[in-house]
């Protein structure tokens, strides 16, 4: 990741931090690597019993309110922030950010490793990760979708088939001219073969 690259993307970036002196240190940073981001700057306290701020990724100081982060870390979580959330970590570890980091999927940089590229690259990592898994998701729905249409035509199907395939085997057993009986045993071999297709569709569904 190179700082060119990252100016080039537009981005929502919501900072947390509680000292005013980091958060414009932080966003002094993030003007360098993506000068077209928009960043809206909170504390913990400010977004714990309001409305949270809109953006599609979350960078939270974790130095040196160790404690405050990790409580902001579960707050996002818990009030339905899905996108990527990425903290800057103190040094030494915590061992309890670190834990909550990891349990509630977020990713972390050191401070000492927090200048802009290094942001930029965590940022951006994180962005796409989650634009890997949404691709993802987007493809597990369009599979269970097109499951869901075999399944119906499945059953749309194979009762009428059933039917059919018994009248014409039960035709099969009549007195028949050779044409006729030449017809009846093409149905059925017709309809063995839609069992079949339709027996194929039962694996994929199951599948």
């Amino acid at each position: 990741m190179t700082a060119h690259a990252s100016q080039s993307r537009v981005v929502s970036i919501i900072l947390i931090a509680e000292a005013e002196e980091r958060a414009a240190e932080l966003r002094s940073q993030l003007a360098l690597v993506f000068p077209r981001a928009l960043v809206a700057t909170a504390d913990s306290q400010s977004f714990a019993g309001g409305k949270l701020p809109e953006g599609n990724v979350a960078l939270i100081d974790g130095s040196p309110a160790v404690r405050t982060a990790t409580d902001s870390l579960r707050l996002l979580r818990a009030r339905g922030f899905d996108r990527p959330i990425v903290v800057v970590t103190p040094v030494p570890d915590d061992a309890t950010l670190r834990a909550a980091i990891q349990s509630l999927g977020a990713t972390s940089i050191t401070r000492d490793e927090a200048n802009p590229i290094a942001l930029a690259t965590a940022l951006t990592a994180a962005l796409d990760n989650d634009a890997a898994m949404s691709a993802e998701l987007l493809q597990a729905r369009r599979v269970f979708a097109a499951g869901q249409a075999a399944l119906s035509l499945q059953h749309g199907i194979n009762n009428p088939l059933a039917a059919l395939l018994a009248e014409a085997q039960l035709l099969q057993l009549e007195e028949l001219t050779s044409d006729q009986r030449a017809s009846a045993d093409r149905m059925v071999e017709l309809c063995r073969r839609i069992v079949a297709l339709v027996r194929r569709l039962d694996a994929l569904v199951d599948g």
